[in-house]
């Protein structure tokens, strides 16, 4: 089975999230007398954070990561605007672009995305999201129910494939309606982008089993995910969608060996507890929509008392991230030696493309391209699409 490493690019400011670290590089946070900084804080700076997302994206090309994860969330700069703009900064790169339906309508977005395919050589990704929090989808304007949000998504990229692989495409849907469109001349030459999905509910697993190439997962235990893979597979076979593969999001605080990873993971851990980070996040947990992964409902309940050896789930996988507020939430935690063991086994129950970010990003992307990734060279595979699926049928 191959495998393949993206990384992730910190839309929302470097150390936004991290408590007790004056570190920065942009204007996300606000300025520190204790330094740090290299922006000015205002527009036109000559250093500015789109400059230093650049930064980032050329090493993680340079350290061999196949592609770059960009979140959307509406307290961060928006995915497809910057990964416009770092597309012409790197080479080979592709970009993983996060979006919801109701942002674009399906031929604005198969139109902009057959731009940005001939623009880059097809490199882009679409990450199609579904919102993680009811009160968040309010705020920005969506106030169509879970469930809906997904049925609605499955009509968008039925819309979408349609007018892709078709001039002249008719549809008749409850969300969307199409009547002889579809992408024509030069545009038709441009590959419909890898399509991921996430999410863990029903709704999420049939979207990703009738449509996704990857669908992705936060970290749990193996066995969890394992789990997970069979029953979404099912839902894909039964669709149609056989070649599905899976995709898993964790960060990682590695070093030459355990004692010094687990002493820079719980620098972490404390300094957020000094902040108050968990009282802050427990204030705020009604907002989630998300289903809460099996370990979450281990500590959820935990006291003042807790400590950081208490958050490791797996050996090496510690989930002291999530208490203190640091998203994906879990993180691969030990030696280099032991990192690239938890990939593997990872690996072994079906994940094939990873997601592997630490903090700071720049640094860390040099960190887990020379100790990590030449581990799996021989394993390595661009992410792509199953052949069989290269130009999907759509239901007219």
């Amino acid at each position: 089975m191959s495998i393949d490493f993206f990384t992730r690019l910190p839309l929302h400011g470097e150390t936004l999230h991290l408590p007790g670290d004056p570190r920065n590089r942009g204007d996300w946070q606000a300025a520190s007398s204790e330094g740090g900084a290299v922006s000015d804080f205002a527009v036109g700076d000559d250093f500015t954070y789109i400059d230093y997302l650049g930064q980032i994206a050329r090493a993680a090309e340079i350290n061999g990561f196949g592609g770059v994860l960009m979140v959307n969330a509406p307290g961060g700069e928006e995915p497809w605007t910057v990964c416009s703009l770092l597309a012409r900064e790197t080479r080979r790169l592709k970009f993983v672009t996060a979006f919801q339906p109701f942002h674009f309508s399906p031929f604005a977005a198969a139109q902009m995305a057959a731009t940005y395919q001939r623009a880059s050589g097809n490199r882009l990704v679409w990450n199609i999201i579904n919102g993680g929090s009811e009160v968040i989808q309010r705020q920005v304007g969506d106030f169509t129910d879970h469930d809906d949000r997904y049925r609605r998504a499955s009509e968008f990229l039925d819309v979408v494939k349609g007018y892709w692989h078709n001039e002249q495409f008719h549809y008749q849907g409850t969300y969307y309606q199409a009547d002889g469109g579809g992408l024509r001349g030069p545009q038709k030459k441009a590959e419909l982008p890898l399509i991921c999905t996430a999410g863990s509910s029903e709704a999420a697993r049939e979207l990703a089993a009738r449509h996704a190439d990857y669908y992705l997962m936060r970290a749990e235990r193996p066995e969890d995910i394992r789990a997970l893979i069979d029953d979404v597979r099912q839902r894909a076979i039964a669709h149609g969608n056989p070649g599905i593969r899976f995709g898993l999001s964790i960060d990682v605080i590695t070093r030459p060996s355990d004692e010094e990873a687990f002493a820079e993971a719980k620098r972490y851990f404390d300094e957020g507890i000094a902040k108050g980070v968990v009282k802050a996040l427990a204030a705020h947990a009604g907002l989630r929509s998300a289903r809460k992964l099996s370990f979450e409902h281990e500590y959820g309940d935990k006291h003042a008392g807790v400590a950081f050896d208490d958050f490791f789930i797996h050996p090496n996988v510690w989930s002291g991230f999530g208490y203190i507020g640091l998203p994906p939430g879990i993180a691969l935690v030990g030696s280099y030696a032991n990192v690239v063991a938890r990939i593997r086994e990872y690996h072994a129950v079906g994940i094939d493309l990873f997601f592997l970010a630490g903090y700071p990003h720049l640094e860390e992307s040099y960190r887990i391209g020379e100790h990590i990734l030449p581990h799996f060279r021989q394993q390595r595979r661009p992410a792509s699409r199953p052949a069989a699926a290269s130009n999907p049928g759509v239901p007219a």
